[in-house]
């Protein structure tokens, strides 16, 4: 018999005082209640005021990730689980990684997936020489192309924005 059906089966030879048993993979309500209160912190961490009746942050929060703002405002209640297929939108809307949203939201155990990054939420761009730094260029010269590199891509494209042609006319 599949475990789908033993769990029906269970259903029948209960009485009223046993407590309805767990379908396999299903959360419990503190479960779901948990993932909320985690869910809100990163959404007010990655700027979504979620926690203000009209902040609009739930609505932003789901056009961002892609899910419908019915399904937000009950999964940042407690009160519905997340569609698994849903957590990479997510994921990127609120900048923490899938793994980490996985792991809190009961879908994977955390050892089941050692292999992939978990990077901590960033609530803020990080500067150039932030970048530098995460990305171990230390070397006093490599450091100061890397920087003029970014401040001229930065340039290129706020000439871009603008329809001024301010980086190309210094090259010709």
């Amino acid at each position: 018999m599949c475990q789908g059906a033993s769990w029906h089966a269970n259903l029948r030879t209960m009485d009223a005082n046993t407590p309805p048993p767990r379908r396999p993979g299903a959360r419990t309500l503190s479960d779901l209640q948990r993932f909320a209160a985690y869910l809100r912190t990163a959404a007010l961490r990655a700027g979504y005021d979620v926690v203000s009746p009209r902040g609009g942050g739930k609505s932003r929060l789901a056009h961002d990730s892609g899910i419908s703002l019915t399904t937000i405002s009950r999964v940042l209640a407690g009160t519905r689980a997340l569609d698994p297929a849903s957590y990479e939108g997510l994921a990127r809307a609120l900048r923490v990684p899938l793994r980490e949203l996985m792991v809190e939201g009961g879908i994977v155990p955390s050892e089941s997936l050692p292999g992939w990054p978990d990077h901590a939420v960033r609530s803020r761009p990080i500067t150039p020489d932030e970048a530098a730094d995460e990305l171990g260029i230390t070397d006093p010269v490599d450091r100061q192309m890397f920087l003029a590199m970014v401040d001229r891509l930065r340039r290129d494209r706020a000439a871009e924005r603008d329809g001024s042609n301010g980086g190309k006319a210094a090259e010709a």
